[in-house]
């Protein structure tokens, strides 16, 4: 009886799936709904997510996201942070990203823009290969027009040279 349950079960879920309704096996004999969050709900989730993802970067837990000096290569110990970061955006269809990044003041203006905007878009690429779908990001330098700190010491360039994430379940257009 068992080993026929089990199919039904599965076909259920299959069908409750397909239907766009969100659904659980809790064991082999029940299979109930799984809670639905509305847009604002999983933004503000992801957000959370974000945020811990962050402050444990802030923390040293996690790596914080570097590059090659004066490149857009991502060093190879910031990939378990951007992994994270795919994790929060593909945990729902309707999460977008916004992916900002900064440099500090060494060079000039226009070079620090256009490499902050070179790094902002191999973030980009890095989280596409992790499966984040293309048209669900989108991503901005700003060069050194935003720094977090005093930019005459290495400790507060070091500060300012980041990469931000801003989640939205928002359109594009009321983005921008």
């Amino acid at each position: 009886m068992k080993k026929l349950l089990l199919p039904l079960l599965l076909a259920a879920a299959a069908a409750c799936s397909s239907a766009g309704k969100p659904i659980m096996i809790e064991d082999d004999r029940t299979v109930s709904r799984a809670r639905a969050y509305s847009p604002a709900e999983e933004e503000a989730r992801a957000r959370e997510r974000i945020k811990e993802i962050e402050a444990r970067i802030a923390r040293g837990d996690l790596p914080k996201i570097q590059f090659e000096f004066d490149k857009a290569d991502i060093l190879p110990e910031s990939y378990a942070t951007l992994d994270r970061i795919a994790e929060v955006i593909l945990s729902s269809e309707r999460l977008k990203l916004m992916i900002f990044a900064h440099t500090d003041s060494v060079g000039t203006a226009e070079y620090n823009l256009d490499l902050s905007r070179r790094r902002a878009k191999s973030v980009k690429s890095y989280l596409a290969i992790k499966g984040v779908p293309v048209p669900s990001m989108r991503f901005r330098g700003y060069g050194l027009s935003k720094p977090l700190d005093d930019n005459s010491t290495e400790e507060g360039r070091a500060k300012n040279r980041r990469v931000e994430f801003y989640v939205t379940t928002r359109g594009w257009n009321s983005v921008y």
